[in-house]
């Protein structure tokens, strides 16, 4: 009943400005076809005979065992068998502690109804013997009221052993499910507190299809991919939270998703929510129309892994099999609570789609969230959704948020890729995360220099990597890779800005309108080796508005915590200046980029670059104090023969903030350790 449509697509972008040579990455997009695959109906099932099994109250037969011998009004089913909804034996008897709430041995007096009536398996049934021949006698009810087997070992509570039983029993052996009388595996709104709608169905998961798919659904050969659990119809309580885990293949085709039907109504079939019953390619319940107060969809998640992409997927009633009946879009929050507008939803929501339709405010019957798989390699996830609820802001997404800092995953690859194209992903390869300050970072293998030559992995807890391994090596002035996690845009404008932290970090902003830019960058790990731990920093002379970019469009600062003693930041060591800055003393090198990039003005950007004198592995400053800084030598800089052809300037706009280790032998990397923040007011 729904379908999933999933796409990975990314632009690469990556460099670094500490050799004398001019780097720059193209950006890139990854394309891929798209999947469509049907994954659940919840259909409902014929009742059965006797009383309604699973969701409401199975009736154990239609009287009581005897005018005066009832087993109780208050006998609870019991918390082992027979459901957990209001089973009943008669006016004053328990019907068992533990069992499904027959009319018990001594039913019509003062005595309890009975710890062994109902049967341990049976859903609520009379008990074996409850009642008695005579009325109100101390065996009241006939010797087979309600029937042994009534209920049945699966029946969830159905009465009698064919219809009810006999004509004897308890009233209301009642059978599975929860006290609202759903089956198991149903959530509404309502559970969450939600007031604006009243959605309800079946909690599902689903994955691709390997081979044998139902007609337009695109198979996924050799896949793997895997979710856990298979439904909720084991969940302890209604209403969630919900968390899956699991592995997507390494296919862009590839999809795990978690699903929620929205109007969809109990069958009477204990059963109803669980994986068995799905239909992979069968229309969903009556679709329903978004409030007109509404302009998109708030959404409380988490995830304590999470591969590259996370979508959110709306569809109608024919949407498992029509791609003009469902709607995608990203979350670009690395977790809730999130907001969604519908003006982002579309037929095809990935870079490069070649004709993507917007949603118009179509009727819908489903909401999933999807992680499609990427060509780096299978990818595990974690993800966790506590409610979703039409609204106009994240504030009215429902339930407590999540604790932030706690993602964990890696980028990139530990082995080299024969494919290209995939090994320039896993090179690329970026995550967005929350630090422990709750804001918005970005993880960023950026194995720019060798992409498809080399391999580098980083596996990190938030905002913290640790480079598990680097195969790159130039030496000279050839950096292969900048391993770093930013704020800002990273070239990544509009559309394409999955990990564009502009919103969060309220870049990009003019210099002389920057009240404070604090920021600690900690690190540790390696081996003393050829490379450095280093902040690089980029500005424009305007707010980039259209395009990409791969580079500090107008100029670039850096801050080098290390210096290795073999190499050096762009200039010349003859042509340096010293500088304090919050207590501590730097040499500041001079160079400039000689060469224009993607998005960029052209030669001549000042590279100004503070060298720590002394190792620093706990920064923690100002930034601002840098770019004040800069500014006010701006025009010494330029005039003092390093090639510069403007000087940085107030009006310049903060873009982007990274910071990281600049390699120049991936070897002596390994066990690098990368913690960062960074606060612009």
């Amino acid at each position: 009943m729904l379908s999933t449509n999933s796409r990975a697509a990314r632009l690469d972008s990556g460099r670094s400005a500490s050799n004398h040579t001019t780097h720059g990455l193209a950006p890139r997009a990854l394309l891929a076809g798209s999947l469509a695959f049907a994954l659940i109906a919840c259909a409902p099932a014929a009742t059965p005979a006797g009383g309604t099994g699973g969701k409401s109250n199975g009736n154990g037969g239609a009287n009581n065992g005897g005018s005066n011998g009832n087993g109780g009004s208050n006998g609870n089913g019991g918390s082992g068998s027979g459901g957990t909804s209001t089973a009943k034996g008669g006016s004053n008897g328990n019907g068992g502690s533990s069992n499904g709430g027959a009319g018990g041995s001594n039913a019509g007096g003062s005595g309890a109804g009975g710890s062994g009536a109902g049967g341990s398996s049976n859903g609520g049934a009379g008990g074996s013997n409850a009642g008695g021949s005579n009325a109100g006698g101390s065996n009241a009810g006939g010797s087979n009221a309600g029937g042994s087997n009534a209920g049945g070992s699966n029946a969830g509570g159905a009465g009698g052993s064919s219809a009810g039983g006999s004509a004897n029993g308890g009233s209301t052996g009642a059978g599975g499910g929860s006290s609202s009388g759903n089956p198991p595996g149903w959530y509404t709104t309502k559970d969450w507190g939600v007031s604006s709608v009243d959605w309800h169905g079946c909690v599902w998961t689903g994955v691709d299809c390997k081979s044998n798919c139902p007609a337009g659904i695109t198979a996924v050969p050799g896949s793997t991919t895997s979710v856990t659990p298979a439904d909720f119809t084991g969940a302890a309580t209604e209403g969630g939270p919900y968390q899956v885990t699991g592995s997507v293949f390494n296919d862009y085709n590839a999809v795990a998703l978690l699903g929620f039907d929205l109007t969809a109504t109990p069958s009477g079939d204990a059963q109803q929510c669980s994986n068995a019953k799905r239909n992979p390619a069968g229309d969903g319940p009556p679709a329903v129309t978004m409030p007109s107060s509404a302009t998109g969809i708030a959404i409380n998640w988490s995830a304590a892994k999470l591969p590259l992409d996370f979508r959110i997927q709306i569809q109608g009633v024919k949407g498992a099999t029509d791609p003009t009946n469902r709607w995608c879009a990203g979350i670009t929050d690395p977790s809730g609570p999130s907001f969604v507008p519908f003006s982002a939803f579309s037929t095809q929501c990935w870079t490069g789609a070649t004709n993507p339709v917007a949603y118009k405010n179509e009727p819908i019957d489903a909401v999933s969230f999807l992680v499609p798989g990427t060509t780096t390699g299978n990818k595990p996830f974690d993800i966790t959704v506590v409610g979703f609820a039409p609204g106009t802001s994240k504030a009215d997404a429902p339930g407590k948020a999540a604790a932030c800092g706690t993602k964990t995953g890696t980028v990139g690859t530990t082995s080299l890729l024969s494919d290209a194209t995939k090994a320039t992903a896993a090179s690329t390869e970026r995550t967005a995360v929350t630090g422990t300050d709750c804001k918005t970072y970005i993880i960023n293998n950026n194995n720019w220099g060798q992409e498809t030559s080399t391999y580098q992995a980083l596996d990190y807890v938030g905002n913290s990597f640790t480079i598990n391994v680097s195969s790159g090596s130039g030496g000279g002035a050839n950096v292969v890779s900048f391993p770093s996690i930013y704020i800002g845009g990273n070239g990544q404008i509009g559309a394409s800005g999955a990990y564009n932290t502009w919103t969060d970090s309220g870049l990009p902003k003019q210099i002389s309108a920057i009240k404070s830019a604090k920021s600690t960058f900690q690190w540790s790990g390696g081996n003393g080796g050829n490379y450095n731990a280093a902040y690089d920093i980029w500005f424009s002379s305007k707010v980039p508005t259209a395009g990409s970019y791969n580079d500090g469009i107008s100029g670039l600062l850096m801050i080098w915590a290390f210096k290795p003693a073999n190499s050096q930041p762009i200039g010349s060591s003859t042509n340096t200046r010293p500088a304090t800055i919050d207590g501590k003393a730097y040499t500041v090198w001079r160079g400039n980029r000689a060469a224009s990039a993607t998005g960029t003005d052209g030669p001549g950007r000042p590279v100004i670059s503070y060298v720590a004198n002394t190792t620093n592995n706990n920064f923690s400053s100002d930034l601002k104090l840098f770019f004040d800084d800069a500014v006010t030598n701006g025009a010494a800089d330029m005039a003092a023969g390093s090639g510069i052809t403007q000087a940085f300037s107030s009006s310049w706009y903060l873009t982007d903030v990274f910071a990281g280790f600049e390699i120049w032998n991936g070897s002596d990397a390994k066990g690098l350790k990368d913690t960062f923040t960074c606060v612009i007011q």
